[in-house]
């Protein structure tokens, strides 16, 4: 017999801790492992609650990429209103050296490493959440404010995300902090 938490009447803050359970799975467990029941369990709700919130697996995901995007758009956000040099100013947010730079380590950084590999073993989804990523990459304006250069660094930066999310072997002899300093650099720079 499972034991539930008391039912509480608020149905964000369900679906909340539902996102936040399905998060700890992923965190600490796999993509693979996520079972609807496992997420109710967690969350402490019957998989009938779980299931009125979140009719299936794919829409709790949807709801958890959601919420991931939407404090990653906050986070560029921030740190292009913290950054006091206007030029690159937004692709330095974007690639994470206007302000705290994702590591490993980092909650938000393996649920979307997570999540990209569920991305990537279904088509449709990742269709669907590439466009949900650059609405709202696009609702921060930093294509609005950003020159060919500053974009071209944006997408060297997510070569390196995605080089790291793969978990693909680092190169011999090349120092990645150094390769992200020469994108920092050229984002200062003026010249388009």
């Amino acid at each position: 017999m499972t034991n539930h938490k008391p039912r509480i009447n608020n149905p964000e803050f369900v679906k909340s801790n539902l996102l936040d359970a399905a998060a700890e799975i992923l965190i600490h467990e796999s993509a693979q492992k996520l079972t609807l029941n496992l997420v109710a369990q967690k969350a402490g709700v019957s998989k009938g609650g779980l299931l009125h919130h979140f009719p299936s697996k794919e829409k709790l995901l949807d709801g958890l990429f959601h919420r991931e995007l939407n404090i990653f758009r906050d986070e560029i956000l921030a740190a292009m209103e913290k950054d006091p040099v206007k030029t690159g100013r937004a692709a330095r947010a974007y690639i994470g050296l206007g302000g705290a730079t994702s590591s490993p380590q980092d909650k938000s950084y393996i649920i979307l490493r997570q999540l990209l590999s569920v991305m990537l073993s279904d088509y449709e989804l990742s269709q669907t959440w590439t466009r949900m990523y650059w609405q709202t990459i696009k609702s921060t304006g930093l294509f609005a404010e950003s020159s060919a250069i500053m974009i071209l660094c944006c997408l060297a930066a997510d070569g390196m995300s995605l080089w790291e999310i793969l978990g693909a072997e680092k190169l011999d002899g090349i120092n990645y902090e150094d390769i992200h300093n020469i994108i920092e650099k050229i984002t200062y720079s003026t010249k388009e």
